[in-house]
């Protein structure tokens, strides 16, 4: 297996380039289903749940203040440690951080309610290895829950022609893969789907090469109207009860199952 990042490109993305915040909902549809999926049936219940790869996370803290959810978060970098344990700073809750590599993890087996990532096992050549290691913490009758960027719709196309080396460090698939490895492992009640209605992320920095070449008023301007279109779309969906999530547009997949209780 290898990964197709290392811990200087995390250290980078989390701290020199990301200041601690909390969630904010103004136009990201996307992070409201996400919090949806993961709070599932909870409601206000005490449960036990770990963030794999929680590297500035924003949805862990939230799912605590929120839900009154036990949260623990776990990253090998410990710049997105220290932000995720940041931004539960500001949602005043505690998250408890272990730093260190998901395949030589100090986390006890089977100790967790609701196991999750969100961007993670894309970024290694074998998606199962990865998934192995969520399966292997999560509760029997706990639940996994695993999201992925997707780059098989309109966000893949535009990373791949203006963003080639953020290409090149993701494993690109879609949710029929993610979800036999779920079968694999023998979870049940495995079910995938989209996530978001409409998400589009043009960026300005160095991976950008091709948003690079052009001339820096258009640069801000194509950043700033996509910000906008986002925004107003994504409100849009927020407040129809149509929420249309599909290949094409969506930003994100996940697949969910439960672990099964031993006979």
């Amino acid at each position: 297996m290898q990964r197709l990042t290392d811990l200087a490109y995390w250290d980078e993305n989390w701290w020199n380039r990301k200041r601690p915040q909390r969630l904010t909902w103004f136009y990201r549809d996307m992070d409201y289903e996400t919090v949806r999926l993961l709070a599932g049936k909870a409601k206000h219940d005490r449960v036990r749940a770990l963030e794999v790869g929680a590297g500035g996370s924003r949805i862990l803290p939230y799912l605590a203040r929120k839900f009154g959810f036990e949260i623990f978060g776990s990253d090998f970098s410990l710049a997105g440690c220290r932000l995720a344990r940041a931004n539960a700073a500001l949602q005043g809750v505690p998250l408890r951080t272990v730093c260190e590599d998901l395949f030589q993890s100090s986390l006890a087996p089977e100790s967790f309610d609701l196991v999750y990532s969100a961007g993670l096992v894309e970024h290694f050549d074998v998606t199962r290895a990865a998934v192995k290691e969520h399966f292997r913490l999560t509760k029997p009758g706990g639940r996994l829950v695993i999201i992925v960027p997707n780059f098989q719709g309109a966000q893949g196309r535009i990373w791949k022609r203006l963003a080639h080396p953020l290409w090149k460090v993701h494993r690109v698939f879609g949710p029929e893969e993610l979800a036999a490895s779920f079968r694999a492992f023998g979870l049940s009640e495995v079910r995938t789907g989209y996530l978001g209605s409409f998400f589009i992320h043009v960026g300005m920095g160095s991976e950008w090469t091709g948003v690079k070449r052009w001339p820096k008023w258009f640069q801000f301007s194509v950043y700033a109207s996509i910000r906008l279109t986002n925004a107003l779309i994504s409100l849009l969906f927020r407040l129809s009860p149509l929420r249309p999530h599909t290949r094409t547009l969506s930003p994100l997949f996940f697949t969910e199952g439960v672990r099964p209780t031993a006979e």
